[in-house]
């Protein structure tokens, strides 16, 4: 059984240690009853929900392809098969094969190592009740769940306060992760195999099959297929910048969020086998080489249709063996392969092409102290008192190392594609950064370990930060609420006219679309920490290089690293790494 955390105190700590990615559903904690007023047909059979909560109907575990298992393993998604009968949509379907971790509470069974399901390509829908009989359709908005793209569900999501609060359509769904999602082997590419699924993406084919699934179904449930805006947060994020790369998505949709999202593509020669010793080692750890090694350890011997055929025999757990999580709850694993067809060129590369890519209205931003989420488990920076209270061992070094990391991550995610689609003429671009870190400071200084990092805009993009575990460590309760508010209606207002404008209330400081030498970013904070308002405060990667440089309180080894770190090894494309001033960065000698 798929649960969330039950115990009051393991929610506050964990939560308090990690900064938890999952939103747990409440309202689904009642009985439900299918509600014969949701009768819709979908193209595959009909289908009923349920009362979700004041004002909401929604349907849940509804398939949107066939089961990608058995043959259909590393294939891209088909159709699903067709009902006749009735099919209530009132539980969730399981999430996509993972380790445990704390996004999903289920213990695997012995002898199992993993949780989940192979069988788990469906979706949600949560829509305001007078949806039902309203003859003008609603944006739709189409939720990419994060998770490093080898974590995650939708279940985590609860899509209630959107949908109703914003006069949307919310689509929430499972697509599948790790090395079901991103696998490339040669034996995988024969003559009956389409250069999408040769591309090795499995996991963007299942959000492009999504996407699918809502032009042909949405209107039915009473959204509007020529209105839908993509929008996810990190793995979410970096998915939704895939979707505006590649063709496969032409037409699907018609604006795009990222929160915190990243543009790195992945070399697929290294994702199939790369030397340990190559300097960029660490991000292809577990490559199809790496796995074939512990998996099917005579592979090399073998001809490449048998590989293939051995390897979709083998079970989830097998395929898992050797894999680990790092303390964040996720694995280092090749994925979302530059692979010529699906994703042609270079992310920035092709951003400055408009005619090549989705040229789209999109909203991108992050938050200030993205990595503190990351660096909060590692013992180089934290320690623990009585082996649970978290404290840092020197603030100031912690501070340091996550605004340079920080700042990196917004650059390339937020300042240089907003520049280079900008200066290309692009469609519009809006630039935001999220501040609030409003947060307990006992037992532990959440302020400090913290901040404002990663994930914990998505309580205020949802409207969920009331929802435990959010409301045990989030203060400022009401000016919260207002802040919750009026990121809704920047999204919602977004949704409806393709730009946030004044949020679609109306009513809120205008947000600007991103010109150079404007203001260019919105800032979201609660009132008593500057608020909501537009700032000039522009990056570029020279900067940051040049920070990092120049800081005297870094010694030439630990520049050396956080070169290496930040601009070949990250979680942001390597596309401004370069290994001749890596040798010779700041004068230190540094080494491959």
């Amino acid at each position: 059984m798929i649960k969330s955390f039950s115990t009051p105190n393991k929610i506050f700590w964990l939560l308090a240690a990690s900064a938890l990615l999952a939103l747990l559903l409440a309202a689904c904690q009642s009985p439900r009853h299918v509600d014969s007023n949701t009768r819709v047909n979908t193209r595959s059979g009909p289908v009923a929900g349920f009362a979700h909560s004041e004002g909401v109907v929604a349907w849940l575990g509804i398939p949107y392809a066939a089961p990608p298992i058995n043959e259909l393993r590393w294939r891209a998604p088909a159709k699903p098969a067709s009902w006749q009968d009735l099919r209530p949509a009132m539980e969730f379907g399981q999430p996509c094969v993972q380790l445990p971790n704390f996004t999903i509470q289920e213990k695997p069974r012995a002898p199992r190592i993993t949780v989940g399901q192979e069988d788990c390509l469906t979706l949600n829908v949560f829509a305001p009740r007078e949806v039902l009989e309203s003859k003008q359709p609603l944006p739709v908005m189409f939720w990419i769940h994060g998770g490093g793209n080898t974590s995650g569900a939708s279940l985590s999501y609860n899509g209630g306060p959107l949908a109703s609060g914003q006069q949307v359509v919310l689509v929430t769904f499972n697509y599948r992760l790790g090395l079901f999602g991103y696998f490339r082997h040669p034996g995988l590419r024969d003559a009956q195999t389409s250069l999408a699924e040769q591309s090795g993406n499995f996991g963007i084919l299942d959000i492009i099959a999504g996407l699918q699934w809502v032009q042909d179904n949405i209107t039915a449930f009473g959204g509007d297929k020529n209105n839908v805006t993509v929008f996810g947060e990190s793995a979410g994020g970096k998915n939704t910048w895939a979707l505006v790369q590649t063709h496969l998505a032409t037409g699907l949709f018609h604006k795009a969020i990222v929160q915190s999202g990243s543009l790195r593509l992945m070399d697929p020669d290294k994702s199939e086998s790369i030397s340990p010793n190559a300097p960029d080692y660490k991000v292809y750890r577990n490559n199809t080489s790496e796995v074939l090694d512990r998996v099917l350890p005579g592979a090399s011997a073998m001809r490449e249709e048998a590989v293939a055929s051995a390897l979709r025999a083998k079970s989830a757990d097998e395929m898992y063996v050797g894999i680990k999580l790092n303390d964040a709850g996720s694995h280092r694993q090749p994925r979302l392969f530059l692979d010529g067809f699906m994703f042609k060129q270079p992310a920035l590369d092709l951003l400055a092409q408009p005619g090549n890519y989705n040229s789209v209205p999109i909203i991108t931003g992050a938050n200030r102290d993205e990595d503190k989420l990351f660096m909060q488990y590692n013992p180089k920076w934290v320690k623990k008192r009585f082996g649970l209270i978290r404290t840092l061992r020197d603030p100031e070094r912690y501070d340091l190392a996550a605004r340079y990391a920080s700042d990196y991550w917004r650059v390339l995610t937020v300042d240089e594609p907003a520049r280079v689609i900008s200066a290309s003429d692009g469609a519009p671009v809006y630039a935001y950064r999220f501040d609030f870190d409003n947060h307990l400071r006992w037992p532990i200084n959440l302020v400090d370990l913290v901040g404002a990092a990663h994930a914990l805009e998505i309580p205020f993009v949802f409207g969920t930060h009331e929802e435990a575990p959010w409301s045990k460590i989030f203060r400022a309760r009401k000016e919260r609420a207002v802040l919750s508010d009026i990121m809704m209606d920047y999204w919602g207002g977004f949704a409806h006219n393709g730009k946030p404008g004044r949020g679609r209330s109306g009513t809120q400081p205008e947000w600007k679309q991103w010109r150079s030498g404007a203001e260019q970013l919105m800032m979201f904070d609660i009132y008593s920490d500057g608020g909501v308002r537009m700032s000039e405060s522009p990056l570029r990667v020279a900067e940051i290089k040049h920070r990092l440089a120049v800081d005297d309180s870094l010694s030439a080894s630990e520049k050396c690293k956080a070169y290496s770190d930040l601009f070949l090894n990250g979680y942001q494309t390597p596309d401004y790494y370069s290994e001749a001033e890596f040798l010779n960065f700041a004068g230190a000698n540094c080494a491959l």
